[in-house]
């Protein structure tokens, strides 16, 4: 038996609320999908949703979830998601995926409410009543705004899809309810990551051309911007006219494959990469944003001849200068440049550079190393392998060959811990019918072990790698370094297998590295989600040799 009732959101006949205004809009600017929870402040949002079946949505349990599960989302498909999220604790829940999707230009937009209007600014006691709260978001957004009418949401959400990172849209609750009154205006958006740029103009890209040609030991580094539309398949095309090593940065990993024969993989493992740095004498970068963690405290040298080629002027504050700067739509500006190169030959044996190297990595004898390429053994070359911050991610970034764009992801941008479990559902709600792999550790597993319960919720073929080393390792490793002793690093865990067996999905162990090896298949081929946890106590790359450690990191002086 059904009885009808009414609620504060009007049916689609009827004059349009400001939550279905919300949910039109979104859908308008090409965000079908979205990673929220409801509450009191928001349900309105949630009604109208209900009511439009295009739209998809996935609930998680904790904003902080949602928001690294639409920084995946975009990461694997170059499409936005929608995060929703309540006044005062759950939008600012939020933070610290922003300041991951800040520092890697990836969009998402944050739909939250403030308190009803009569009461804002108040100060009165209202229920989540948090002060400034827009001035708290907006610097960790390229968009910011409050809606002051319904008919203004369309519009603000419209804005926030062409901001080119992430956007945050704040409503009053009351305003879900109120009426459109001047209908459905929202202008076109772009959830794919192309707000409007000046091109390069015929001086720059002339003297761009000019440096090339004079150079003879070109090195190219694709940076994530590098992965956006059909930019790889134009960077690639340019190293293959220069005959130019290809390097990577860790977010730009997968914009050449692994397998290529100009690829040299990733610059954080430096050694190698330092050699081709200093022998060449050109360096095009192309979306690549130099980190701290990727060369080496910034102890990278680079040629003394530069050209930065970027999306937008965002990352142009770098320490690293560049000669000449060009920014526009990468993958035209690098067509550009291929038309304009001259025939060369090779300059640098790739072939024997990386031979070699994986003859000092296996004399190593490293069960890091050998995990990764017993993984990359067992995955389709189409899989996805997300990354918490871990020993074994600090590997995945120097040394897991990446076949495909879009297949792998590390929080470069805020390097905090917690990201891969719900990163990695937001990959798997992407792409429902490829396989995601997540590498954690121990302890950052933990800041976001509840999203096990969106994993069995929907059955997300998710497959975590949970290294278990009863500790925060890799602080381990820095205080031994640094003071020659540790603390306050050895933590206390569940039984991590149990735990997941609580919510419903399939659980193993290894107790050693034979152990992964028999079992990693059966974990990466098992229907839906699943744990494997491997006990073991691995050793950073910088502890064993296969990466330098910066000149520049303070160490304890050895007796």
């Amino acid at each position: 038996m059904s009885t009808t009732t009414t609620t504060p959101t009007a049916s689609k006949t009827a004059q349009q609320t400001g939550g279905q205004a919300v949910i039109e809009a979104l859908l308008k600017c090409g965000i079908t999908s979205g990673f929220g929870i409801p509450s009191i402040h928001n349900i309105g949002i949630y009604d109208a949703m209900r009511q439009e079946p295009e739209f998809h949505h996935w609930i998680v349990r904790h904003e902080q979830a949602a928001g690294f599960a639409a920084d995946g989302f975009y990461r694997r498909t170059g499409k936005a998601a929608a995060v929703f999220a309540s006044t005062g604790p759950g939008n600012l829940f939020t933070l610290v995926p922003l300041l991951e999707s800040l520092q890697t230009n990836t969009p998402v937009v944050l739909i939250g409410t403030n308190v009803a209007t009569p009461v804002l600014g108040k100060a009165c006691g209202a229920l989540h009543e948090t002060p400034q709260q827009l001035e708290i978001i907006k610097p960790l957004t390229r968009f910011a705004a409050r809606v002051t009418s319904p008919d203004a949401i369309a519009e603000a959400i419209a804005e926030a899809t062409r901001a080119g990172g992430p956007a945050f849209v704040e409503i009053p609750t009351d305003l879900l309810y109120a009426p459109v009154t001047n209908g459905s205006s929202a202008a076109s958006g772009s959830s794919d990551h192309a707000p409007g740029h000046a091109s390069p103009s015929a001086e720059q890209l002339s003297q761009a051309a000019a440096h090339i040609e004079q150079s003879r030991r070109p090195v190219i580094i694709l940076g994530s911007g590098a992965l956006h539309g059909s930019a790889s398949q134009s960077v690639q095309s340019l190293a293959e006219a220069l005959h130019a090593p290809v390097l990577t940065t860790t977010s730009g990993k997968g914009a050449i494959a692994d397998d290529h024969p100009l690829a040299m993989g990733c610059i954080s493992r430096l050694g190698v990469v330092q050699q081709l740095l200093l022998e060449s004498d050109l360096l095009i970068s192309l979306g690549a944003k130099l980190t701290e963690f990727d060369t080496g405290r910034f102890t990278l040298k680079l040629p003394e001849r530069h050209i930065q080629i970027d999306q937008d002027q965002h990352p142009a504050g770098s320490l690293f200068p560049a000669s000449l700067r060009l920014f526009g739509e990468i993958g035209a500006i690098a067509e550009n440049l291929v038309a304009a190169a001259k025939a060369r030959t090779n300059w640098f044996d790739v072939a024997a550079a990386r031979e070699q190297e994986r003859e000092k990595f296996g004399a190593l004898r490293q069960e890091s190393y050998a995990a990764l390429m017993l993984l990359r053994g067992a995955m389709n070359r189409d899989d996805v392998l997300v990354n918490d911050q871990s020993i074994l991610s600090y590997w995945a970034s120097a040394f897991f060959p990446v076949l495909a764009p879009r297949t792998f992801m590390y929080p470069t941008g805020s390097g905090t811990l917690g990201y891969g479990l719900p990163a990695a559902l937001g990959v798997a709600c992407a792409v429902p019918n490829r396989r995601v792999i997540c590498i954690a550790g121990d302890g950052g597993f933990q800041y976001t072990s509840h999203e096990l319960a969106t994993l069995a919720q929907y059955q997300l073929p998710v497959k975590i790698l949970l290294v278990n080393d009863n500790a925060y390792g890799i602080i381990g490793f820095l205080q031994r370094s640094m003071f020659g002793h540790t603390h306050e690093v050895d933590l206390k865990n569940p039984d991590f297998c149990r735990l997941a067996e609580a919510y419903g999905i399939q659980a193993d162990r290894a107790s050693d590295f034979s152990g992964l090896q028999q079992k990693i298949s059966r974990w990466l081929d098992s229907p839906g989600p699943a744990l494997l946890e491997w006990q073991t106590v691995l050793k950073a790359p910088w502890e064993v040799g296969a990466i330098h450690r910066p000149a520049n990191l303070p160490m304890k002086e050895q007796r």
